[in-house]
């Protein structure tokens, strides 16, 4: 009897002895200092040392290196000056393309797409890809302009289109099913342009 509890008060004392040990060793790893990391808001006297040797200016293993040449001044006025040859083909700027954009046009863009740019009339897809908007309030010659722009491959349907017809008598639910449907419908003509390229269809 005696030896049975003698092997029980032995292994407790084992048990908690292994279990303060190990209690031990993690308050001394929570409470180890870590090393200083000099960080951008230290001071500059954190980061020298407190014994600093003075340098001997006349020993003969010193050496100064030359200062860097500064560049020759007109260097930097042949890469400020325009040269006229390179600018003559540029595009207008965003501020005159902006400008020529109806106001009811980049309204329509902005409330339809989050990414919509009014500088270059574009927004960023889905995929990633930059697109061009095109809203109902474009005029057809701002379309053609956005396509000349927009060098993309087409692949034509082989099917016939149907013709274009100028319809004045169409519901308004009719128009906004067509828009909430094709993105390019004008309800000027009833039509939209397909995905797959080809001649405008009418909007059924």
């Amino acid at each position: 009897m005696m030896k049975a509890v003698l092997a029980l008060v032995a292994g407790f004392v084992l048990t908690l002895a292994v279990f303060a040990s190990g209690l031990a060793f993690a308050a001394w790893l929570i409470l180890a200092k870590p090393v200083h990391q000099a960080r951008p808001t230290d001071s500059v006297s954190q980061l020298w040392t407190k014994d600093a040797q003075p340098v001997d200016k006349a020993a003969p293993a010193l050496e100064r290196v030359a200062a860097a040449q500064p560049p020759a001044p007109d260097a930097a006025a042949r890469v400020q000056s325009v040269d006229p040859t390179k600018t003559a083909a540029v595009a207008p700027g965003a501020d005159e393309q902006q400008a020529r954009l109806p106001a009811a046009h980049v309204s329509w863009c902005a409330d339809r797409y989050r990414s919509y740019n009014p500088d270059d009339n574009s927004y960023m897809s889905y995929s990633g890809q930059q697109r061009p908007c095109v809203s109902p309030y474009l005029d057809n010659s701002a379309d053609a302009g956005q396509a000349a722009q927009q060098p993309d491959e087409v692949s034509y349907d082989e099917g016939g289109a149907a013709p274009l017809v100028a319809t004045a008598d169409l519901s308004d639910d009719h128009v906004q099913s067509c828009f909430n449907r094709y993105r390019s419908y004008r309800p000027d003509d009833n039509s939209y342009q397909p995905y797959s390229g080809g001649p405008r269809r009418q909007c059924e």
